[in-house]
């Protein structure tokens, strides 16, 4: 299980582009990730389908994307514990990338 992000300083352009969009989601919900992953919806599924390849970077370098999916895909995948661990770490890293 993933859900360790890098610094943004090493992230690949990819997922400079991806987090540029997810930080102006973040601020224009004042942090709210929940309001923000909502408005993002179409966006993350535009990413998906136009950004080559974007599948391979989300769990380490894409936070808002991560937590989308996470509340998305993920609930049955990991034990109780290893899901709360992946909701925690990338709660953490949305608020350290975009706050």
């Amino acid at each position: 299980m993933m859900w360790d992000f890098i610094s943004p300083d090493e992230c690949d352009e990819r997922a400079l582009f991806a987090n540029r969009i997810c930080k102006l989601l973040y601020d224009n919900h004042g942090g709210d990730l929940e309001r923000a992953i909502k408005e993002g919806k179409p966006i993350f599924d535009g990413l998906e389908e136009f950004v080559r390849n974007i599948y391979e970077l989300v769990e380490e370098e894409i936070p808002l994307y991560a937590y989308y999916k996470l509340l998305k895909d993920y609930v049955e995948e990991y034990s109780e514990e290893e899901y709360s661990k992946a909701v925690e770490s990338t709660i953490k890293a949305c608020h350290y990338y975009y706050g």
